[in-house]
């Protein structure tokens, strides 16, 4: 009896693949947090992902279609903020540090 096993491709980090303006965000959230130890990953297709110590600090996407940003380690589900621009991942300052208090509190 043959036995095929497919495994799911979910959690790995993958080749970082991120639009010029996923990369503004990204710095942004480096400067507010103060912080040269944020990785920029892509763990999924959908998303790229901001991580701290090893924990999702936000994940954000920005595309002509999306344009979004969530802090998983502060909110309850998948909240995600509709942003018009980069520099509006400065409006949640006060998520950022939160997540960044709750990682530190943790990890």
């Amino acid at each position: 009896m043959k036995v095929n096993l497919d495994f799911a491709n979910f959690g790995q980090e993958r080749e970082r693949i991120a639009t010029e303006s996923e990369l503004a965000i990204f710095e942004h959230l480096k400067e507010m947090a103060e912080t040269e130890d944020i990785e920029l990953v892509r763990k999924c297709d959908d998303y790229v992902t901001a991580v701290f110590k090893g924990w999702d600090l936000a994940r954000f996407k920005y595309t002509p279609r999306a344009k979004w940003v969530a802090f998983p380690s502060t909110e309850r589900g998948t909240t995600k903020h509709y942003i018009e621009s980069p520099e509006e991942v400065r409006e949640y300052a006060d998520l950022l540090k939160r997540s960044l208090e709750t990682i530190n509190k943790f990890a």
